[in-house]
């Protein structure tokens, strides 16, 4: 830049109030912001205050597309909820041995969610929400098992459940090991409850971590508990029913110390072809405070469950899967199960009532917002979800580089 344009430049920044630039960047998507933070030091600065006054209560949409299991290459997409874009950015293993590794899985937190690799003698865990980043390598878990559920609880790293028949010997199913990060050791933790046998990979699981507790629900039966990571015990035991024709179910983080429970079921003779509901659940004794619960609305359930030309629109001889996440002000319901899709076109996005009394609904608002198309251009993807919430930090500092 010449000392004539860069005299011109400063000018036009000078006759350039500052609080108008902060309202500029007030309406750019955040994906946005971090170009226009390299603008000059007046926009970084107009970007920097924006951020402050702009609403933050919405997690981000993480979706993990894994296009082969013998792949050591997965795509991220992720979702800012306020501008409806979407970033996608293509990873590789972090293992220089790429058959050593199973995953990345997500780290379920009561904070956000983070990917975690498991190998055969270490453990990882990303600092961001995109996995542009890790921690220092921990010990690994004693037990090796592929599919495992892992959360982070408190101070304690949760490894739960898996496949474990690589080891013939060990023949326990549903094993629970717990590692304490201010010691660094691992310790065991018995098994999961009787009624998980069978299903005991996080595929077949849908779990919710707190500041305390860990939750897991099996997705077709609806049993559901809660473990302790601090007395390393299991809670009470309970099957989900409010609605007895409920085929697949979710949780995930409610209001306070609740959870939401979704379930999703075919309909009946007369009725409509699929439905929705949501329940809300003590987060103690896993009772249902409401049987009779509220319905997504029958225009967002027909984008979630789409019925193809010809076929059977009740999704009879179908796999019925349903997948949520969230946090107490909102989250994401999706349906992304490769042996069930017919289509992966979108996720339903829900907004949670801020007014908490009994006359009011649990869900304020809903929303349906379109998948990349690069995510449902191969139905056999294992596409898995979480969330997390996003900042100007988590930005610059993980997607510069993209």
């Amino acid at each position: 830049m010449s000392a004539e344009e860069q005299k011109m430049h400063q000018q036009l920044w000078a006759n350039l109030h500052g609080d108008v630039l902060e309202e500029v960047a007030m309406h750019v998507p955040i994906v946005d912001l971090l170009s226009a933070s390299l603008v000059s030091r007046e926009w970084r600065r107009a970007v920097c205050s924006s951020l402050v006054y702009r609403p933050h209560q919405r997690p981000w949409l993480i979706l993990r597309d894994l296009r082969s299991p013998k792949s050591s290459a997965f795509s991220i997409h992720a979702l800012d909820p306020y501008s409806r874009s979407w970033v996608s950015v293509t990873r590789r293993s972090i293992s220089d041995r790429p058959f050593e590794m199973v995953g990345p899985c997500f780290m379920r937190r009561s904070t956000g969610d983070r990917f975690c690799a498991l190998m055969f003698r270490k453990m990882t865990i990303s600092k961001d929400p995109f996995g542009a980043r890790w921690e220092q390598d921990t010990k690994a878990p004693r037990k090796f098992r592929l599919d495992p559920v892992v959360a982070e609880v408190g101070w304690w790293i949760l490894v739960v459940g898996g496949e474990c028949s690589i080891d013939r010997d060990y023949e326990e199913e549903g094993p629970v090991e717990v590692y304490d990060k201010r010691t660094g050791v691992w310790e065991s933790a018995g098994l999961m409850p009787v009624v998980f046998e069978g299903s005991t990979c996080a595929a077949w699981l849908s779990v919710v971590a707190s500041s305390k507790r860990l939750y897991v629900m099996e997705r077709k039966s609806g049993w559901l508990s809660w473990f302790d990571p601090e007395s390393k015990r299991w809670g009470p035991v309970r099957q989900m029913r409010p609605d007895p024709g409920v085929s697949a179910w979710a949780i995930t983080v409610g209001y306070g110390e609740k959870l939401l429970l979704f379930g999703a079921r075919r309909g009946t003779d007369g009725d409509a072809v699929m439905k929705v509901k949501i329940w809300e659940v003590e987060g103690d004794n896993l009772r249902v405070v409401d049987t009779e619960g509220e319905e997504m609305p029958a225009e967002m359930v027909d984008r979630l469950f789409p019925a193809d030309e010809g076929q059977d629109a009740t999704w009879q001889g179908y796999s019925v899967h349903v997948d949520v996440c969230g946090t107490e002000h909102g989250g994401y319901v999706c349906n992304l199960n490769p042996l069930g899709m017919r289509k992966r076109n979108g996720v339903v996005l829900f907004d949670l009532s801020r007014s908490r009394s009994r006359s009011s609904r649990m869900v304020e608002r809903w929303e349906w917002v379109p998948l990349p198309e690069r995510v449902g251009d191969n139905p056999m993807a294992r596409i898995f979800c979480g969330c997390s919430p996003v900042d100007f930090k988590h930005i610059s500092s993980s997607l510069r580089r993209y």
